[in-house]
């Protein structure tokens, strides 16, 4: 977001006009401000996801995280990082071949058959666990391409887990009802220690321990990975898989499928040569320009090779990961996040009856108070506003105003910034110059867990704080609107 250090100087009149309005209203309101309690991003802790659904996110995932060592066989490997690395690094998505190479057991990560084996799959499975004990507001996704019987691998994870304490952590579809549901918010998965979950290709799903290895043709979609030895295009799904923009999944009422993204060719014999080009900005324009509008949506799992390499552009799998999930991310109840109403009311979404209002006037008619009362149907004119751009160029920010035309405007205090939880007021719109104090950045947000519902929060240009309810003044007649820190994602 953008925000300015300083707002820029009014002239003489202006700045006359605005000291007759700091000796009379201003000055009593900045006291009275900091009388009060102002808004704290504490307020609405939670997860580092919100109160985003698993469906709804985006992680980092490698294509078979094991096969890392350079040294012993003779197939390029597809990682140069081990899985606790990986991990350790921001990799969240695991793909995992295993097989049975014995027949009896123990369960084996191998490349493409049982000649080329890496390290037993309890090991890596130890690894993962260790990782999620450590780690308590992470959610691991494995994706077993699987070879091995299904009472060998089950007895496997079941044994590994209850060893470790950890039978819960697997994630056990059963709990939230995911068909008609959906996919649970990742903040109850972490709330519920539910953070391990397993998708497997061999069987309907199945019952392990207290959790559940799901089918990953029933859950999730995927478009190819085979391109011979070219980059990745386009976007075709996967033989094995539905239509990636399916949604609802078959034979559910609700469940949206995750979409793996393959971005990388199995067919080519440098995968680290090729992943400093398929990682960086080709990976960033294929989402947007072929993953992204053939699913509909953003790409849940961003599979590579290597995935700590990439070319020079500055995008790497990490950064645009990153990147979709800031505009996914599904914004908490948060007194600085307000929808706007079909009538223009500006509704808090920390507290769902409480309108951003136009105040008392001050003595002298120059302007008046902003303040919240609770929310009217219909909306009388004083709780209607509007975000419209200024009559200069405002360089993407824009003007929020009253329907009596006076605009939102932050304190001018003497030209010093002033801090958390200001009083705002109305005041006439300065159409000669830029005022920083009336500027505003217009910032949309998700804010239902469904995608459906969208809000925004809104930077003051000068400041670079958010317009804010008060929660200390909820409860009374008319209550504060302020400045305060900006919700953080």
């Amino acid at each position: 977001m953008r925000t300015s250090g300083a707002a820029l100087r009014p002239g003489a009149g202006h700045r006359a006009r605005l000291l007759r309005l700091l000796v009379v209203p201003v000055i009593p309101l900045l006291v009275l401000a900091s009388m009060l309690t102002a808004p704290t991003g504490a307020m609405a802790a939670g997860s580092k996801y919100g109160n985003s659904r698993y469906h709804q996110w985006s992680w980092v995932t490698t294509h078979n995280s094991y096969a890392d060592d350079w040294s012993q066989f003779p197939v390029p490997p597809n990682q140069s990082h081990s899985i606790k690395e990986q991990l350790d690094n921001g990799v969240r998505g695991l793909m995992l071949d295993t097989y049975d190479p014995k027949g009896t057991g123990p369960v084996a990560l191998c490349h493409g058959g049982t000649a080329l084996c890496y390290e037993d799959f309890k090991s890596a499975l130890l690894t993962i666990v260790n990782f999620l004990q450590k780690n308590q507001q992470e959610v691991v996704t494995v994706f077993l391409e699987n070879y091995a019987g299904q009472q060998t691998l089950s007895k496997t994870i079941t044994d590994m887990l209850d060893a470790k304490g950890a039978g819960g952590l697997l994630f056990n579809q059963n709990n939230y009802g995911i068909n008609t549901n959906n996919w649970p918010r990742l903040r109850d998965m972490v709330a519920d220690n539910q953070r391990l979950v397993i998708f497997q290709d061999s069987w309907s799903d199945l019952a392990v321990g207290q959790g559940t290895l799901m089918n990953t043709w029933t859950h999730t979609v995927e478009n190819r990975y085979s391109y011979g030895q070219g980059q990745p295009y386009g976007c075709e799904q996967r033989g094995q898989s539905r239509p990636l923009n399916q949604n609802p999944m078959p034979g559910t009422s609700n469940l949206t499928p995750l979409f793996t993204m393959n971005q990388f060719s199995s067919d080519n014999l440098d995968p680290a040569a090729y992943a400093k080009i398929d990682n960086g900005s080709q990976l960033k324009s294929r989402i947007e320009k072929s993953c992204r509008p053939a699913a509909g949506r953003n790409p849940n799992f961003v599979a590579v090779d290597h995935y700590q390499v990439s070319d020079n552009s500055g995008h790497t799998p990490s950064s645009v990961v990153e990147q979709l999930n800031r505009d996914n991310y599904v914004f908490e109840p948060h007194p600085a996040v307000w929808t706007v109403s079909d009538s223009k009311q500006y509704v808090s979404t920390y507290n769902g009856n409480r309108c951003m209002v136009r105040g008392d006037e001050f003595p002298d008619g120059s302007g008046g108070l902003v303040t919240q009362r609770a929310c009217a149907n219909p909306a009388p004119s004083s709780h209607q506003w509007t975000a419209t751009k200024p009559d200069y160029d405002g360089k993407g920010y824009y003007w929020i105003k009253a329907s009596n035309g006076h605009c939102l405007t932050i304190p001018w205090n003497l030209g010093t910034p002033p801090g958390d939880g200001t009083q705002l007021f109305w005041w006439p719109c300065e159409t000669r110059w830029s005022s920083a104090t009336q500027l505003w950045e217009v910032m949309p947000t998700n804010i239902d867990s469904n995608g459906k519902s969208h809000g925004y929060y809104f930077v003051n240009q000068w400041t670079g704080k958010c317009l804010t309810l008060d929660p200390a003044t909820t409860g009374g007649k008319a209550g504060k609107v302020t400045q305060a820190a900006c919700p953080k994602r």
